[in-house]
């Protein structure tokens, strides 16, 4: 498995962006001289730029789907062990009051948080599946659950919502 980090893929994207640019040179050239040599250029700098868009698109999907382990707990007993909170915040949150939003004061309220108590709801997969996620994730966020009990260890845990 291969880690990027936001500067790999901060640097991933200039280079599409980049090769985007290119194509679009190669294209506005061709258009003026009319001369066959820049149409094939223009159409190998543009099949290079789709080519690399479409890549880093895989790469950024299979980045959302980390390999988690996934735990033996169902969604009720996760519940029943780890308590959810109540959101202080939105009194009619989903969950039964549990979940916490992805912005502004319940936002804040995640990141006030034990971080060993902060997981995250996330749909996933291509049933739009839910599973309760350790920590605090971006990709595919719902929400966020804080929980009165921290988990126990560093390991990634996923709880399917059934």
């Amino acid at each position: 498995m291969i880690t990027l980090t936001n500067i790999h893929m901060q640097r991933l994207h200039a280079e599409a962006a980049r090769l985007a640019e290119d194509a679009e040179h190669r294209l506005a050239s061709a258009e003026k001289s009319d001369d066959p040599d820049d149409w094939d250029a223009w159409k190998e700098a543009d099949g290079l730029a789709a080519g690399f868009r479409l890549a880093l698109q895989e790469v950024v999907r299979q980045a959302a789907i980390p390999e988690l382990p996934m735990s033996a707990l169902s969604y009720d007993d996760w519940h029943a062990q780890y308590r959810p909170i109540d959101n202080a915040v939105d009194l009619i949150a989903p969950f039964e009051g549990t979940l916490f939003g992805t912005f502004g004061p319940e936002l804040d309220a995640v990141r006030a948080a034990d971080p060993l108590c902060v997981w995250t709801l996330v749909e996933w997969g291509d049933a739009d599946n839910m599973y309760v996620l350790s920590g605090c994730h971006l990709v595919n966020r719902v929400g966020y659950f804080i929980t009165d009990r921290p988990r126990v260890g560093d390991e990634p845990v996923g709880i399917f919502v059934d």
